[in-house]
């Protein structure tokens, strides 16, 4: 059985440990958030960059090209969007720090 003094102690030794628990696991997410935030901003940038290049290649080519330019750019943004909902259902409940960005709907 124990004693006061020792249930007191192996109390305060659970709590260190859940303490200090929480506190790896805390750097770790903060860690992972940072990896994805960085992820993230490379995929728009090379998003932009591929857009820039498909209106720039619209303005000489064809009618045809310029509606297979659309579905190219149609499939890029739901794939932005996809990208954009992954994000969101990983972080905890699904909230960020970036209030008020809503992805672009199709």
């Amino acid at each position: 059985m124990f004693t006061s003094g020792q249930f007191n102690e192996l109390q305060n030794r659970v709590q260190e440990v859940i303490h200090a628990a929480q506190a790896r696991a805390t750097a770790r997410a903060k860690e992972f958030e940072s990896e994805a935030r960085k992820l993230i901003d490379v995929v728009g940038d090379r998003a932009q960059v591929e857009l820039k290049s498909f209106l720039a290649g619209a303005k000489s080519d064809t009618r045809e090209s310029v509606a297979t330019l659309g579905v190219e750019i149609e499939k890029l943004g739901k794939r932005l969007q996809e990208i954009a909902r992954s994000a969101t259902e990983s972080l905890p409940n699904g909230k960020d720090d970036t209030a008020g960005f809503q992805p672009p709907t199709a």
